[in-house]
């Protein structure tokens, strides 16, 4: 069944769907081709692609755990006993923490040693909106990948494009000017907060 709601239907499916800068895309790109190989930190702002990408390094075989309700300790140690053996295809897999930033302090200190000790089969992802909440240990383990968009006038072309896109194929006509500045304003770098406010504003 399709997704009604436009911020989820418009989702990004593959890397180049993302806005991110040249550079970071082509280092992203890397990543994906060998599906890991790196534990990685991604933070920014809310909409902004974190979890996506994530969840396109290496889809076959990722673990997807929401921190904003399983955050305790007890989530590490499941990590811990679940996933210390290799995959069964014999590549890797990715432990994918999203909104790690609310883990609690006893779980922020468990996932550190754990990390490190399902390293050999196991690559981690953690996303955060805020990673100043994350202890300098935890992100010390975790390479950092800022997702933050910069305000451009070439960002806001690119952006303004995108939702003109999503009008017409929704079968709308363009947005005008007016609609798709007064929508950056209010909601920049959020992307999906963008397209969800196009669709309530032009349905």
């Amino acid at each position: 069944m399709e997704h009604l709601d436009w911020g989820l239907k418009y989702r990004p499916k593959k890397l180049d769907d993302v806005l991110l800068s040249n550079d970071l895309r082509g280092k992203l790109q890397g990543i994906v081709n060998k599906k890991g190989g790196l534990s990685l930190l991604f933070y920014g702002n809310a909409g902004c692609g974190k979890t996506t990408v994530a969840k396109l390094i290496n889809p076959e075989n990722t673990v997807f755990i929401n921190c904003s309700t399983n955050n305790s300790i007890d989530t590490i140690r499941w990590l811990e006993s679940e996933f210390a053996s290799g995959v069964v295809t014999g590549g890797r897999r990715l432990l994918l923490l999203d909104e790690a930033d609310n883990l609690t302090s006893d779980a922020q200190a468990a996932i550190r040693a754990v990390s490190e000790e399902l390293a050999l089969h196991n690559d981690f992802v953690l996303t955060a909106n805020d990673p100043n909440k994350l202890t300098n240990a935890v992100r010390s383990r975790f390479l950092p990948v800022n997702f933050n968009l910069e305000q451009s006038d070439e960002l806001s072309t690119q952006l303004k494009a995108h939702l003109s896109q999503i009008a017409l194929l929704e079968g709308h006509p363009p947005p005008s000017v007016k609609l798709l500045d007064q929508i950056l304003e209010n909601t920049f770098p959020d992307v999906r907060r963008m397209i969800k406010t196009l669709q309530f504003e032009i349905n």
